[in-house]
């Protein structure tokens, strides 16, 4: 998907990819994610998750993510929130969904760091840009307190 917009007098064509995001707790805590050293924003921390493909709903989508990712086997729940994020060149249509379970011991596969950490503790970590909108608004929530 393509979105047009007019900067300068000229117009400009922005891409629009579609991503999914998993929101995983267990016991008060958050799962996060470190991309590898072979990914795009290498270091940067995450929600698991990633593209949608052709064809797929954003639920199957990152149900084939958490597998690929972190061999699990996740039970999706609800849509939790979803914004675009734009970047320099390119626009990212997120969408953040709850795991209500999953079954299966996690596995790094594109990850080279995962850790359960707490609300508070979500400052300490550089996530990527992207996801920032997402923390604030789940530090703001009183379900996650």
């Amino acid at each position: 998907m393509v979105v047009e917009g007019k900067s300068g007098g000229k117009s400009d064509k922005m891409e629009i990819v579609k991503v999914t995001g998993a929101i995983i707790t267990s016991k008060n805590q958050f799962l996060i994610c470190r991309r590898g050293p072979n990914e795009k924003a290498a270091g940067f921390w995450e929600f698991p998750g990633g593209k949608i493909e052709k064809n797929e709903t954003e639920k199957e989508c990152i149900k084939r993510e958490l597998k690929e990712e972190l061999n699990i086997n996740a039970v999706v729940g609800d849509l939790y929130d979803q914004y675009l994020y734009k970047s320099t060149n390119v626009a990212y249509d997120l969408s953040f969904f709850i795991i209500k379970k999953y079954k299966g011991n996690m596995v790094k596969t594109v990850h080279d760091n995962i850790r359960w950490v707490n609300l508070v503790d979500l400052d300490n970590y550089t996530f990527l840009p992207g996801d920032e909108p997402l923390i604030q608004k789940i530090k703001n929530d009183e379900k996650f307190h």
